[in-house]
């Protein structure tokens, strides 16, 4: 059963939450960790994305698409361990880790990495070895460099956690739609501006390749095998 999505500040018509990455961090992640203000209700607070599915968590109407598309934001206090079992499945890390930083290439200021859903196909039940099948469900966590010059000299209030992170819980539909024919269509632009739309739009070519396959985990790698 679908947990209710929380409630969303009023937005201009035909406007939907979905920043950037670098966005998500700045005016979001940096200002929670850092016990300060961010504007409310747009990134969910209180949902433990592995207590559901995937489907089940609540996403607000208009992250959905008739696509398939569908995308949301959730605070949590810490970031999540290597294998983290969530009900029908598991979630696994995928990937190297991204680093966001400041001006020019100077020291990261936050870290993002990527993990996707799993269900058990054979065996591997609560997160254990067996074979497991990915599924279109994917999600970014984003943590900040808590370390970093950045924050060194940063005054937290009183409510702050810089352990806490961000994640995005999303599926991206299979084949991004066609440039529109007109500026009034909610698809207006390139297919190359709407993958750069977002740092997490698509599929990477792992991902791709991943689909139709079934993958064994056994901790330390992953070998695809054809369904």
């Amino acid at each position: 059963m679908a947990m209710a999505p929380p409630p969303v500040p009023n937005l201009p018509p035909g406007y939907v939450f979905r920043p950037k990455a670098r966005e998500l961090i700045q005016h979001y992640l940096a200002p929670k960790a850092l016990g300060g203000y961010f504007t409310p209700g747009l990134v969910a607070e209180g949902v433990d994305v592995f207590s559901a599915a995937p489907d089940a968590l609540p996403f607000s109407c208009g992250h959905r698409r008739e696509s398939g598309e569908v995308w949301g934001y959730f605070f949590a206090a810490h970031p999540a361990g290597e294998r983290v079992p969530a009900p029908g499945g598991c979630w696994i890390p995928y990937g190297p880790e991204k680093a966001y930083r400041g001006g020019g290439a100077g020291e990261a200021v936050a870290f993002r990495r990527r993990l996707a859903y799993y269900v058990a196909w054979r065996g591997g039940h609560d997160g254990g070895d067996g074979v497991w099948a990915r599924t279109p469900w994917l999600m970014a966590e984003y943590r900040l460099n808590k370390g970093g010059a950045a924050f060194r000299w940063a005054r937290p209030g009183p409510e702050a956690n810089m352990d806490c992170v961000v994640r995005k819980v999303f599926t991206k539909p299979a084949v991004p739609p066609p440039p529109a024919s007109s500026s009034d269509d909610e698809s207006a632009g390139s297919s190359s501006r709407y993958r750069s739309a977002d740092e997490e739009a698509g599929y990477p070519g792992e991902e791709a390749r991943a689909m139709g396959l079934v993958e064994t985990w056994d901790g330390r790698e992953t070998r695809p095998r054809v369904l």
